[in-house]
């Protein structure tokens, strides 16, 4: 499943969440990243966890926002990756929002993205994951979404 727009029903319950951006609570760097961003953001934009936030913008695909920096703006649109943080400068330091202007330079946007999956891959790696998420079982609210019976085939129960 992938990312999608919002249906108005979705939008409007999510609306009083809104702007947010949402990383991965059990990674290190991305919790010590996220709090640099609610500094900056100065309450207005959230900065949650996804593991506690997905429920507040069912659009958002769990696995993918697994994978980057996801940013739901006020009219449901997600940025994503380096887009995110672009769109969190804009949003919350407008002076670096004029500096990442050359990120919408043809190239650019395409270099930004590879060195951002290039982090995001080894974010655990660069700076672990909280203890409670060591063994990989962090606790994450999509989990129950499988078809897996007892046994762990997928199939009837």
């Amino acid at each position: 499943m992938a990312t999608r727009s919002p249906t108005p029903a979705e939008l409007a319950a999510a609306a009083p969440h809104l702007p947010v951006a949402l990383y991965d609570g059990a990674c290190v760097f991305c919790t010590a990243q996220a709090a640099r961003a609610r500094r900056w953001a100065r309450g207005g934009l959230a900065v949650r966890p996804l593991q506690e936030a997905l429920v507040d913008v069912p659009w958002v695909d769990p696995d993918d926002a697994l994978e980057a920096l996801h940013l739901v703006d006020r009219d449901g649109r997600s940025y994503v990756g380096a887009a995110a943080i672009v769109r969190l400068l804009r949003l919350t330091r407008p002076l670096l929002g004029v500096l990442v202007l050359p990120y919408h330079l043809p190239g650019v946007r395409w270099l930004a993205e590879r060195a951002y999956a290039s982090v995001a891959a080894r974010r655990y790696d660069i700076a672990g994951r909280h203890d409670a998420c060591e063994s990989g079982a962090c606790g994450v609210p999509w989990a129950e979404r499988t078809d897996d019976g007892p046994d762990g085939r997928a199939g009837d129960a």
